[in-house]
């Protein structure tokens, strides 16, 4: 059975880029208003049919006071298939809750702040997260690993 540090040496990153990113202000909120965030948070992960690669997808989207903020980014993971087929789930959970999102989060926290600042006139900056702080259950979502 393989361990993450085994994945972390087989996987390597092949691309990450945004698929979702959305904006709306509401007109009628007052910019001295305080502003109320309620950030939620969405993991997907994508094993691709070819055996050789999978993607991770996190979705964040924010209600606030001001209006509604929505940013998606996907990374691509490319790993010789014998591995994701020995690998066990918990492998593959731990590889992504701690390696994959900590190359997602910065993405998702820059087209937050980018497209805050052009809707909303400034800029949202979400907070730093510690590896582990946001946790998922990927295991529920996993397809059969055995060959």
């Amino acid at each position: 059975m393989t361990d993450v540090h085994q994945m972390v040496e087989a996987t390597s990153l092949s691309s990450i880029e945004y698929f979702k990113m959305h904006a709306e202000r509401d007109l009628s909120f007052s910019p001295d208003a305080p502003v109320e965030v309620s950030p939620s948070y969405i993991l997907t992960v994508d094993f691709q049919p070819d055996g050789e690669r999978f993607r991770v997808l996190f979705e964040t989207d924010i209600e606030t006071t001001a209006g509604h903020i929505s940013c998606g980014v996907a990374a691509e993971y490319a790993h010789p298939s014998v591995i994701l087929r020995q690998a066990s789930g918990e492998a593959i959970s731990e590889f992504v809750n701690n390696v994959a999102l900590m190359h997602l989060i910065p993405y998702v926290r820059n087209g937050v702040a980018d497209i805050t600042q052009r809707v909303f006139e400034a800029p949202l900056l979400m907070p730093i997260f510690q590896r582990g702080e946001l946790n998922f259950d990927v295991l529920a979502s996993l397809p059969k690993l055995d060959a």
